[in-house]
């Protein structure tokens, strides 16, 4: 499953429109053109997590795969917003995955943290991994556009040059929205 050529600019955006009016090999084909660069992304996810002993790079990227594929819903509307879509899916599966080490042990393993505390600073802490998830879905309800580019921030380990190379728009534009968007989860979390 791996890509095997360069993408040609606009076959990817190309292919997931196909897939939004009933291509389902389009999804395949889109995952096999940015196979290596979602092996990245979930490389990322799994460094941030710390889960790396419970979830391996390629099965990251086959369980993402699996649960957009089986999302009849999913649409995307351009190479951006699937990356965007498929860093969120890999932030559930880690999520996941964090909340079920938690659980097996006794009393979860939870401690009491100050709601001050910089949680996207260190996402190797399960507890804070958790309460970013929660700020991050309270944010994506509130303003999607911004979740997005936090998710692929934190998580997806993108810069926000290749945040704005992805979303079609200047690094100065997502820098500043990055700046609003860890403001808006910090309130957020201070208010939960």
């Amino acid at each position: 499953m791996s890509s095997q050529s360069p993408v040609a600019p606009g076959e990817v955006t190309q292919l997931l429109q196909a897939q939004a009016k009933g291509g389902e090999a389009a999804l395949n084909h889109v995952v096999s053109l940015l196979y290596d660069e979602l092996k990245k992304l979930a490389q990322s996810q799994l460094r941030r997590s710390g889960v790396r002993s419970e979830l391996q790079t390629t099965s990251l990227v086959h369980e993402a795969f699996e649960k957009l594929s089986a999302s009849s819903s999913a649409h995307f509307r351009n190479r951006g917003h699937f990356f965007a879509v498929a860093c969120r899916v890999m932030r559930q599966i880690v999520i996941d995955t964090w909340r079920a080490r938690m659980a097996s042990k006794r009393g979860g393993g939870l401690q009491v943290e100050s709601l001050h505390s910089n949680l996207l600073a260190d996402l190797n802490d399960p507890q804070r991994v958790l309460r970013l998830d929660e700020a991050l879905n309270q944010l994506e309800q509130d303003n999607e556009e911004l979740a997005e580019i936090i998710d692929l921030s934190c998580f997806g380990g993108f810069s926000s040059a290749q945040i704005a190379e992805l979303r079609g728009t200047s690094d100065r534009t997502v820098q500043r929205q990055l700046k609003r968007a860890r403001a808006w989860v910090s309130h957020i979390l201070e208010n939960a």
